[in-house]
């Protein structure tokens, strides 16, 4: 043991243990054995006695001592408070060498297993001492340490059964204080952290630095000791800034909770505070950019109620309120261009411009897809849209009327028309002059043929007319290709466009160029 109060172990020399234990052997041939052994047999039961009798209640008045002391005011004794030194507690002792004749080697296994013990002792003295027992159960080493002391006493003397109970008596009480270092450790971190939600500096401190010696290296007793440091300026600003919110001055409050978590980080009482704060502003926030949603939409500024309510929706990602606004901008805008496009269509129709109406009923079903109106505007537009361009196709080329299905397809045309109800002056227009076409393409256009009467005459797809001076033909509107031929000169072709305004109705075609 090595304790300031401890008599240091001395080295033994094995030479004195001999002749230590041959005066041992001459002075018990003197004896009578059989009294010997009664009288060490009795000397232990009464050691015995006293180790497992007295010790144990000794040790257990002490701890509860230590105890009690801790569970009043948080403070610790200091060592100079402490008691000194108590006597030497008894121990139990085994029969003396002295008693026992003992050969050679069971002296040396009994100072090898004293050794041993020893060993053990001074290592648990280390490791309590480096957990700075002396502050926290001073009086149960005292007792461990005497317990030592009076092992190391024995074991100079050569009295190694005394020396190896005094030195297991001591262990045990080393490895009970071993167990406590963990609750002690807890215990005042607790305290510590106890007194900072108290304000109290000072308290505060001395349970950190006790952990902090228990465990140098323990963070809460290092952060601890950090913010009991600034304790006071904490509640400080935390009082400020509760005196700020209980006036509604919420931002302000809040620089406060900000300067009370930058000086202690690890402040819960300040995060706490400080978030508190930070959620009542943005409720705040929310709230004024919800009303200010929709007191833009109903000014029907569209991009500004969207953009407050997109913006409420960020504070509060999870708020129905939010979603609420931004579909109800969107069907403020729908039903908006949906009475934009109805009015447009409606236009369009008016002025017979089939194809911007369809366009219009067209985007109003991508904004209302069920909107049955709209689709029997766009149904009805584009039907006349369709008979309009099928209208200009037969009298853009009325020519084509002569011809038998050409002229079929108008009068169906013109027969769809007959069904629509109001389908608009620019198809009644249309309609009847198609209907003037047909009954003229219908009708022949007599046309005089002039030739030499050497020439044989046809026309493609009507017939031949061989040779002649002159003959009139009726031919139907259309384009026709008349043919010259005669033996001996090259062919002539003419084409012919007949109509009622062409300006002559005479032709001419005759060979008159040899080969």
């Amino acid at each position: 043991m090595h304790d300031k109060d401890a008599t240091p172990i001395e080295a033994i020399d094995f030479e004195t243990l001999q002749q230590s234990t041959k005066r041992s052997k001459e002075s018990k041939q003197n004896l009578n054995s059989k009294t010997i052994l009664w009288f060490a047999f009795i000397l232990l039961l009464l050691c015995a006695l006293v180790v497992f009798l007295f010790l144990p209640k000794y040790v257990d008045e002490i701890r509860n001592a230590n105890t009690v002391a801790d569970q009043t005011q948080i403070e610790t004794p200091s060592l100079e408070e402490l008691p000194e030194a108590i006597e030497e507690i008894p121990v139990s002792e085994p029969l003396q060498e002295s008693l026992v004749e003992l050969s050679p080697e069971e002296l040396s296994a009994l100072k090898q297993e004293a050794e041993a013990l020893l060993l053990q002792l001074i290592e648990k003295q280390n490791l309590l001492e480096s957990k700075a027992v002396q502050k926290w159960a001073s009086e149960e080493f005292k007792i461990a340490l005497s317990l030592g002391s009076n092992g190391d006493e024995h074991f100079r003397k050569t009295e190694y059964p005394r020396a190896i109970a005094a030195y297991k008596d001591a262990v045990t009480v080393l490895d009970d204080l071993e167990l406590q270092i963990a609750p002690t450790l807890s215990k005042h971190l607790e305290k510590g952290k106890l007194a900072l939600t108290q304000a109290e500096k000072d308290t505060a401190i001395v349970h950190f630095q006790l952990a902090k010696s228990i465990d140098a290296n323990n963070s809460q007793a290092i952060n601890g000791l950090k913010r009991a440091e600034t304790i006071k300026e904490l509640y400080a600003l935390l009082d400020q800034g509760g005196k700020l919110e209980a006036a509604n001055r919420f931002s302000d409050a809040k620089t406060s909770y900000q300067k009370a978590t930058e000086l202690d980080p690890l402040s819960p009482e300040a995060k706490a505070a400080l978030d508190r704060v930070s959620n009542r502003l943005t409720q705040n926030e929310f709230t004024r950019l919800i009303n200010q949603g929709y007191k833009s939409l109903k000014a029907r500024q569209y991009g500004d109620a969207r953009a407050a309510f997109t913006t409420a929706q960020k504070l509060s990602p999870n708020s129905d309120i939010a979603k609420q606004g931004i579909a109800s901008v969107e069907q403020a805008i729908r039903s908006e261009k949906l009475d934009t496009l109805t009015i447009e269509a409606q236009h369009f129709e008016d002025t017979q411009n089939w194809g911007n109406a369809a366009k219009s009923y067209e985007q109003m079903l991508v904004l209302l897809p069920n909107s049955s109106s709209a689709k029997q505007g766009l149904e009805r537009s584009r039907q006349r849209e369709t008979i309009l361009t099928k209208l200009a196709g037969h009298i853009d080329n009325k020519l084509r009327l002569s011809t038998e299905n050409v002229s079929n397809e108008a009068k169906q045309l013109l027969d769809e028309i007959a069904t629509i109800n109001n389908p608009g002056s620019n198809i009644e227009q249309r309609a009847a002059t198609l209907k003037e076409l047909i009954s003229i393409a219908n009708q022949p256009i007599s046309i005089t043929l002039q030739s030499d009467n050497q020439t044989e005459v046809a026309i493609f797809k009507v017939g031949k007319f061989g040779k002649f001076d002159q003959r009139k033909v009726g031919l139907k509107m259309g384009k026709y290709t008349i043919v010259g031929s005669r033996s001996g000169y090259r062919d002539v072709r003419k084409v012919v466009t007949v109509t009622a305004e062409m300006p002559s109705k005479t032709v001419s075609i005759s060979c008159n160029e040899p080969i």
